[in-house]
């Protein structure tokens, strides 16, 4: 039993905690001040990656909660059902990437870092005071016609418990505590030709592939407060967030190597940088839904207290 705890422990280690995977450079013939100098430029694309991570991954790990926005949370006794989806998206923060990188790389950053979600929604009432909610994706690519976008992947599975303190009603508030858990996994990946790094050592010619892969797991409590108006019911929220999990990015640079007056010919220098997740996360999640009779059309916008990122979110669903 010992053993068996051990080894999970490690494996949930190896997983989740943040270090340095590999980092090469491959150029023939490189000895002495000259490697010293590839390895600096090495260094420098290392750091590159190991911004993406940070700052992409808590972009992805943000996102997973947008794409889901209700406000009447009472979906009253069983069988009454809720079915819908929505979409959502944030934008990681570039400027913060360029910030950390040096100079001579930071064209090689992404003008933009979308972090967008897509779900599918439903749930059911148990009782006048309990119901649950589900949302979910498949982990499938989807592809943007700008080719400055990249082509990414993810899936997101969410499970939501509420309990409702205050059932609500036509001009009368409603309050609901609740609990969630949520699994969020997927890819991003970005092309790049013609660019160059000048210094001591410089790369013409060059072509950069970035791609990150994550996966977060997280659980945490949800408050809300909403009011029913009819056809138009306001809400505010506030969500406590406990996660973990990791993005890894992989940056893999080909380029024509010149150190000093020296030529080393066409090669590539291969990263890769892992990540961990934020342990603690809060979350203002605000915005109103109208309703008309059964169909219902949610906007809302969240705001994450520890990032700073702020995201928005719409959906559609019908109630019965």
């Amino acid at each position: 039993m010992q053993m068996r705890c051990r080894i999970v422990f490690l494996f949930i280690s190896a997983i989740f905690f943040t270090q340095t995977l590999a980092a090469k450079v491959n150029f023939t013939g490189l000895a002495g001040a000259d490697l010293d100098e590839a390895n600096a430029l090495d260094a420098k694309y290392t750091n590159l990656a190991a911004a993406i991570s940070k700052y992409y991954g808590e972009g992805m790990a943000f996102a997973s909660h947008l794409s889901a926005p209700n406000a009447r949370d009472n979906l009253g006794a069983f069988p009454s059902f809720y079915v819908g989806v929505g979409m959502g998206t944030t934008f990681s923060r570039v400027y913060a990437v360029k910030d950390s990188v040096d100079s001579t790389v930071k064209d090689t950053v992404p003008g933009v870092l979308p972090a967008p979600n897509i779900s599918i929604n439903f749930g059911f009432g148990i009782t006048r005071s309990w119901d649950i909610r589900f949302s979910f994706f498949p982990n499938v690519p989807i592809s943007f016609n700008d080719a400055d976008l990249p082509v990414i992947k993810f899936g997101t599975y969410r499970a939501r418990v509420g309990y409702h303190v205050w059932e609500g009603g036509f001009l009368k508030p409603g309050f609901t505590i609740a609990g969630f858990v949520s699994y969020t996994t997927g890819s991003v990946s970005f092309k790049q030709d013609g660019q160059s790094v000048s210094g001591n050592a410089s790369l013409a010619n060059m072509s950069s592939t970035l791609s990150s892969n994550w996966q977060y797991l997280g659980v945490g409590p949800e408050a809300r407060f909403w009011y029913d108006l009819k056809f138009f019911n306001p809400f505010i929220g506030y969500s406590l967030g406990l996660q973990i999990g990791q993005m890894t990015t992989g940056l893999d640079v080909k380029g024509d190597l010149t150190v000093g007056a020296t030529p080393y010919g066409t090669g590539t220098i291969e990263i890769s940088e892992r990540k961990a997740a934020r342990i603690v996360t809060h979350r203002i999640l605000f915005g109103f839904e109208v309703s008309l009779f059964v169909f219902d059309i949610g906007v809302e916008a969240q705001v994450d207290l520890t990032s700073g990122l702020m995201g928005f979110a719409a959906g559609t669903a019908f109630r019965f």
